[in-house]
């Protein structure tokens, strides 16, 4: 298959499963650089749950539609910065999940407590504004921000992630979600055990290689997909 033809389905399977793992409802967006070029697809402002692959937009990392009749999101910005920023990032996605959220608008740091979540080791940064990300400015200090994490908390606002690939970028959002349930309900009942540095270094080698990655990507895929 064409890569861009792939890419577009991606794409797609992506909004699609943020949407089934209710991530977004109704907002959200996601985005992935067109390999070997200043350009990246995005989701235009339509409910993620509705996009189909002709309502994709082109951008260029100047913040330009350059193909597509729909508007962008509001949040562009937040994709033109980090994809301009970081060429090792391919896919960013903007969230909305609500346990997640939570540690957005306290003083307990979001930290790994089980094996997924060591992905997150060090805990996950707080972007300082509930400001929608609706200039280059805010756009880059969120590229700042995130630094070479794969998530960032966006205060009150919900929250964003990066991967190489799409379905790294996906599994990061769907793992976000699962440490901060996970470290939530730890809290109900006593004091969270939190990993160790060493043992998150272990896990982060270990949790997903590529072939796994794959493997849940796949999994992930076949709920939203028709039998």
């Amino acid at each position: 298959m064409d890569p861009i033809v792939q890419l577009r389905k991606d794409v797609i399977s992506a909004a699609r499963i943020l949407s089934h793992q209710r991530l977004v409802e109704g907002f959200g967006h996601v985005s992935a650089r067109i390999p070997d070029s200043e350009f990246f697809l995005i989701t235009p402002r339509i409910g993620l749950a509705l996009i189909t692959e002709r309502e994709l937009l082109t951008m260029n990392l100047a913040g330009e539609v350059v193909e597509g009749r729909h508007p962008p999101p509001f949040e562009a910005w937040l994709h033109t910065a980090i994809l301009k920023a970081k060429p090792q990032v391919y896919a960013v996605t903007r969230i909305h999940a609500r346990v997640a959220n939570m540690f957005s608008v306290t003083d307990r740091k979001l930290e790994p407590v089980h094996n997924h979540g060591s992905f997150f080791t060090g805990g996950v940064p707080v972007f300082r504004t509930p400001d929608l990300v609706s200039s280059r400015a805010l756009g880059e200090e969120v590229a700042a921000a995130i630094g070479d994490k794969p998530a960032l908390l966006l205060r009150g606002n919900g929250q964003v992630t990066v991967g190489r690939t799409i379905p790294e970028a996906v599994m990061m959002a769907i793992y976000l979600e699962e440490a901060a349930e996970i470290l939530f309900g730890a809290l109900q009942i006593g004091t969270p055990i939190l990993l160790t540095a060493g043992e998150s270094a272990v896990r982060q080698t270990e949790a997903l290689p590529p072939v796994d990655m794959e493997r849940a990507w796949n999994y992930f895929k076949s709920r939203i997909e028709s039998p």
